[in-house]
């Protein structure tokens, strides 16, 4: 681990003097002259077209038309081709000392069509440009697919499309295509301000967006408005992701540079997209940004990854190819061999692979092709983390997608296949006659699901049309084999699970969109789902949706109020198996509906407002309700852990709440601040407790905070830092002792504390609050055809002692250390600890990265 953390550090002192010199060779030519040069001005007003009111906070761009260098008087040194201002409250703008030449002006705004004027400045005078732009009302009207319809999240990669274009795009997307006041579209930008881990990890992204928050520190996974993990769907290019996280679930397993765009609906969603209990991250592949090839990759102290894409002259084939792969395993072989302490090598890696294939055939006829592969591996052990473990597990998704025309529609037929599968099982032993205990059992655990669809909109629009209907069969499966899942520490027992479920579902859905004149628009949709009676809902599933969006003739605030009803099929119960290492699961079980297992079906409100304050700043509140029923959840009753147990009770899961947020969304810093407050419980509905319990859900963090802020020090550096603090979640306290163990089958029996012997309250304790800062320090620059760049980012800057995941409690304590040992602030008992994880510790994280 050494060697992988430290190795892209120790090229930084090598490549800063490259980087300075590079920019003070640009820069000092460029700021010479005759002397007294007169130079000129551009400036002037941007106005509404149709009322000629002036408009604050617009964002207004001065391209170069030539080769020539524009210097901003603000950024020192630092040279670009392009000048950014945003417009003060009358509508006004400024460049100066501007060289003759020609000019490009570009001026946007949310909710007004872009404008692009041409300004040939020849002279020192002063040149008056007033700019009207036209309202886009909420209906909006087609747009270029090339344009901003076509991936948002991959226009802003570079610097220099931050600041010319900033999330406007993002905003436009969700503009055009969503009336829910909630949706949220990331962009590239955001990721990277959101200062995540050694990456730039989309999943740790979201879980800085209002109403999200996670287990800890050690993983990716989402808790969306106090619903778990699983009850967030990931989808990519429409297909299902079952458990899409690296390394036991600290990075996402989908690589940033293959996406286009990034959606995230934490209530109400299109009726296209289908299961996802308490949220959706819908994420689609992106195609290249231009013509020829192009390529870029990166190498942090976590991966090295690339991407490399093409397309042909005329546009009509393109591709996409993306990879990564950790290389903790490699360094620490390489390291053991050159004379490292025996036990160096982490026998453990991750890949994946994205790839994106177009064709255009003629006659209005298009192909699409996109999969994705990632997977992680483990071969052995690691002294005090890793039980000699071998498997592997990961996801696999491909899809083929046929467009046609159909008279005055447009269709897109789509098959795909996403699979899901994990197995694990002991390291063999080389002397299996010694009678040393295993370390675990084996399992096997795959979910599957083949689709097959058709969707149909109307020809010609390419953005967000007025209407779309489509039709799909999906089949899924699920296989299990191994221990019994339960959520506490156990040792290895005799018995085990076995499911096999198979469940086809046929779907219809349609959502049609009016216009209620040109300052509101009403959403209707029905999704109808046909398989065969579950334990909890009959054979036909019906999820109508309604959404409403107003803006006050007027007014720069938007109201949008929407309701929807969705079901989910597969859902994941706790941890698959016994831990591989110390509090260490590659998976969860997975349950799919049938007889016994019920389909979760919730129902979902929002209501909630936006208004754009001006100067690139838009403000929002956003209210929800969510009830959840066919929730599986371990069995939550106080008492002995030694006898069997169900496998699962089924809950009821209420939940609300408010979040509220602040952003900047363009300019030469930009910053968001979002507060969510919530409370989501669970209710016992299977009858086999002896009473009826009602208690918090173990995603139930009731107060969340999150900052993020960047600053663009002119064309080449970034700083930014982003903070979180979060209440402590929930927790059921276990008290652990000594395992059942018979010495005579030899071997060493466990050690005390590692077994839990009973359980108390369900959920009845919290952890320790949570807070961390984190910051960024980011440079690149422009070398030819070639963008080169390198990053340092410090997580938990403050070195706070985070005690996160809760593993279990310990009597007879006395001296407790935290954060390993907290003491329990409302014990009966005397002398009991509960026992959590470390988070985290100030810990330097660095890469390196080439584009071109």
């Amino acid at each position: 681990m050494g060697t992988d953390r430290t190795t892209p550090m120790k090229l930084l002192p090598l490549i800063a003097p490259a980087m300075a010199a590079l920019v003070l060779a640009r820069a000092l030519p460029a700021q010479t002259g005759p002397a007294g040069a007169s130079r000129g001005q551009v400036l002037g007003t941007v106005v509404a077209a149709a009322t000629g009111q002036p408009i604050g906070g617009a964002v207004v761009v001065l391209e170069s038309a030539s080769d020539a260098s524009l210097l901003a008087p603000s950024s020192g040194p630092f040279l670009g081709r392009s000048l950014v201002a945003v417009t003060d409250q009358d509508g006004s703008y400024r460049f100066a000392a501007l060289g003759a030449g020609s000019y490009r002006l570009l001026v946007r705004h949310l909710g007004f069509r872009p404008a692009s004027i041409q300004v040939d400045l020849t002279q020192a005078a002063p040149f008056r440009v007033s700019v009207g732009l036209v309202v886009n009302p909420i209906r909006l009207e087609a747009m270029d697919s090339r344009a901003t319809a076509s991936a948002p999240f991959a226009r802003t990669r570079a610097p220099a499309d931050e600041l010319r274009y900033g999330r406007l795009d993002a905003e436009q997307f969700r503009d055009e295509r969503f009336l829910e006041g909630d949706a949220e579209v990331l962009t590239y930008s955001d990721v990277v301000e959101s200062v995540t881990l050694g990456e730039t990890d989309l999943f740790r992204a979201v879980q800085r967006l209002p109403g999200v928050s996670t287990r800890d520190d050690f993983t990716a996974g989402l808790w969306t408005r106090g619903a778990p993990w699983s009850e967030t769907r990931v989808y990519f290019d429409g297909l299902p992701l079952f458990n899409p996280v690296h390394a036991i679930g600290l990075f996402a397993g989908v690589n940033p540079d293959a996406i286009g765009t990034a959606s995230f609906h934490p209530g109400v969603r299109p009726t296209g997209i289908g299961e996802g209990a308490a949220g959706v991250l819908n994420v689609t592949s992106r195609r290249p940004s231009r013509t020829g090839l192009s390529g870029l990759g990166e190498l942090s102290v976590i991966s090295a990854r690339g991407a490399a894409d093409w397309e042909s002259s005329g546009g009509r084939t393109s591709a996409m190819f993306a990879a990564r792969r950790s290389y903790v395993d490699l360094a620490t072989r390489i390291a053991e061999s050159l004379g490292a302490d025996s036990g160096t090598h982490i026998p453990y890696s991750f890949f994946d692979l994205t790839g994106r294939f177009d064709a255009d055939l003629g006659h209005g006829l298009a192909l699409e092709a996109s999969g994705l592969w990632e997977q992680d591996h483990v071969g052995d052990a690691v002294p005090g983390l890793l039980k000699p473990t071998q498997g592997h597990w990961g996801n696999r998704a491909g899809r083929v997608s046929l467009l046609a025309p159909l008279g005055s529609w447009h269709s897109r037929t789509t098959l795909g296949v996403s699979d899901f599968a994990g197995d694990l099982g002991p390291k063999p032993l080389l002397n299996p006659l010694a009678g040393v205990l295993p370390s675990h059992a084996p399992m096997h655990n795959a979910v599957r699901a083949l689709i097959v669809g058709t969707e149909i909109t109307p020809a010609g629009v390419a953005a967000a049309p007025t209407w779309s209907a489509g039709a799909r069969l999906a089949v899924q499966t699920q296989h299990f084999i191994g221990q019994y899942p339960r959520p506490y520490p156990v040792v290895v027992l005799p018995d085990s699970l076995i499911l096999s479920e198979r469940l086809p579902i046929a779907s219809v859905w349609g959502e049609r969109r009016w216009g209620l004149g040109r300052h509101a628009a009403i959403e209707l949709g029905l999704r109808v789902d046909a398989h065969r009676p579950l334990r909890n809902a009959p054979s036909t599933g019906i999820g109508p949706k309604i959404a409403l969006r107003v803006t006050p003739p007027g007014t720069r605030v938007t109201f949008t109020a929407a309701a929807e009803r969705s079901w989910q099929y597969t859902q994941a119960l706790a941890p698959a198996g016994p831990s591989i290492g110390p509090d260490l699961y590659v998976t969860d079980v997975w349950l799919l509906a049938g007889d016994t297992v019920p389909a979760m079906r919730a129902d979902i409100g929002t209501l909630g407002t936006e208004v754009w304050i001006g100067a690139g700043w838009t403000a929002s509140a956003n209210f929800y309700a969510r009830r959840a029923t066919g929730v599986a959840v371990p069995e939550p009753e106080f008492g002995s852990l030694t006898n069997q147990r169900p496998i699962f009770v089924s809950a009821e899961n209420r939940a609300v709440g408010a979040e509220f947020s602040v952003r900047r969304l363009v300019g030469q810093w930009t910053m968001s601040a979002s507060y969510s407050n919530g409370r989501s419980m669970l209710r016992d509905v299977s009858r086999i407790s002896r009473r009826t319990l009602t208690y918090p859900s173990q995603a139930d963090r009731r107060n969340v905070v999150d900052l993020t802020a960047m600053l663009r020090l002119g064309a080449a550096w970034r700083v930014g830092a982003a903070f979180t603090a979060a209440s402590g979640a929930p927790f059921s306290r276990f008290l652990l002792g000594v395992a059942p163990c018979d010495s005579s089958l030899g071997g060493a029996c466990p050690p005390a504390d590692t077994a839990a012997r009973s359980i108390e309250g369900a959920n009845a304790e919290r952890g320790p609050a949570y807070a961390s800062l984190d910051a960024l320090v980011d440079w690149s620059h422009q070398l030819g055809r070639f963008r080169i760049g390198a990053f340092l980012q410090v997580r938990n800057v403050l070195n706070r002692a985070n005690a996160v995941t809760y593993t279990g409690s310990v009597d007879q304590c006395t001296t407790p250390n935290p954060p390993i040992l907290v003491r329990a602030p409302n014990t009966p008992q005397i002398n009991v600890c509960d026992r959590f994880d470390k988070g985290v510790p100030i810990l330097p994280l660095a890469g390196i990265r080439i584009a071109f």
